[in-house]
């Protein structure tokens, strides 16, 4: 019996690559960019909020676009390089002609097409596994997603010292360098015969594809997107609280940012190992209870030394609610992985939204401490919706996921 084919490139380890890619480019920009665009251009907070919102409408339509084309597609790769080139794009902008006009240009038109690039790269990989490896597709993602993690240990600390030693603008040169990596990483898999995921390989791999999502599922959905709301509220005030009520500097962010990152990669492995026991959404509903516990002490931290000691908790709870929910999702419309995995990305713009209204209603002279109490709250909530989803409505109705 001959054995199948096997692709001439390392194709783990440049998948690998460009998930580090994408994970710098958010490292380098998200601790920062309520920074560049509140203290370096001057936006309100309600202005800033604002565009948060256009960007994260924009964003919506971006993702459920293309993870609707890339199940239709003959080959995903496309899909991913483009992403990544609009993500250089937009990112480029802002570094090389930073203003209030390219500031938002890059928001709210290039780089939501570019923000895709994570659905997209999960969506192919896991096509990619389901075709070639498919005993191996569901724990190499949760591998993946560590190194995504790891991108988080590097970054912060390199991306603290740039904004600190030169520009905070500096630090979009390095995600745009990010992004131009991830679409050098595709353009390399044009080359490999074997890397071609499209609707020829889905069929080839015997997956039917469902008419439309389960009730439960639907309504963990819900839930997940609470969580996600609660992390993209505290991940968008952290920064402006650690600077602005307990008086630490742009480098203190990068250390949190990093440390937190640090201390997430064993704890990704340790929830992807758990999820080969027990049920994804049993560990989520876990992770986002102890997220809530995180988000109720750091309202009582007063120094940065306190919100670093935090940092265990915090990412034993991230290191879960970032890397089970992919797989989670991914199951949502069975035999879709391309429009089950865009749900990645519509679960993270509905959180910048919903997250970016309550931003813009809360933030005052009175600082940024009330945001983490209601981030505790919504995290809570989206554990319990999503506990009632497979414990109520999906015994009844659906298998549990």
């Amino acid at each position: 019996m001959n054995a199948p084919p096997r692709p001439r490139l390392p194709m783990t380890t440049l998948l690998a690559a460009n998930l580090f890619f994408n994970g710098t480019s958010y490292a380098a920009t998200l601790p920062y960019a309520g920074i560049a665009a509140i203290d370096g251009l001057g936006f309100s907070s309600g202005d800033y909020a604002l565009l948060l919102s256009i960007s994260a409408l924009v964003g919506l339509v971006a993702s459920v676009g293309l993870g609707f084309l890339s199940d239709r597609v003959g080959d995903r790769r496309v899909l991913v390089l483009f992403a990544a080139l609009m993500g250089a794009l937009g990112f480029g902008l802002i570094y090389v002609a930073p203003s209030s006009l390219s500031y938002i240009i890059a928001y709210c038109v290039i780089v939501p097409f570019g923000g895709a690039l994570f659905g997209q790269s999960f969506g192919y990989a896991r096509a990619y596994y389901n075709a070639r490896q498919p005993e191996r597709a569901e724990f190499m993602i949760t591998v993946l997603r560590m190194v995504f993690s790891a991108s988080w240990v590097l970054m912060p600390p390199i991306a603290g010292w740039v904004a600190a030693t030169y520009k905070v603008f500096d630090v979009y040169g390095l995600a745009a360098a990010a992004y131009l990596g991830s679409a050098l990483i595709f353009l390399i898999l044009l080359r490999e015969p074997m890397a071609r995921i499209g609707t020829a390989e889905t069929k080839a791999s015997g997956e039917a594809a469902a008419d439309g999502i389960a009730p439960a599922m639907l309504m963990g959905i819900v839930g997940i997107v609470l969580i996600s709301v609660a992390l993209r509220l505290s991940g968008t005030a952290a920064p402006l609280a650690i600077i602005g009520d307990i008086g630490g500097t742009l480098a203190d962010v990068g250390l949190y940012s990093g440390l937190a990152a640090l201390l997430e990669i064993p704890f990704t492995l340790a929830w992807g190992f758990a999820a080969l026991r027990w049920r994804k959404h049993t560990l989520i509903v876990w992770c986002g209870l102890i997220y809530a516990l995180y988000m109720f002490l750091f309202t009582q931290a007063h120094s940065v030394s306190d919100v670093l000691w935090l940092q265990l908790i915090n990412a034993i709870a991230v290191a879960g609610l970032m890397s089970l929910p992919i797989s989670y999702l991914q199951e949502a419309i069975h035999g879709r992985v391309g429009l089950s995995t865009s749900l990645l990305d519509v679960v993270f713009v509905l959180a910048g939204l919903l997250s970016a209204g309550i931003f813009g209603l809360m933030a005052s002279s009175t600082g940024y401490v009330p945001m983490f109490w209601i981030a505790g709250v919504l995290s809570t909530l989206g554990a319990v919706v999503l506990f009632l989803a497979h414990r109520v409505i999906g015994p009844r109705v659906a298998p549990a996921n």
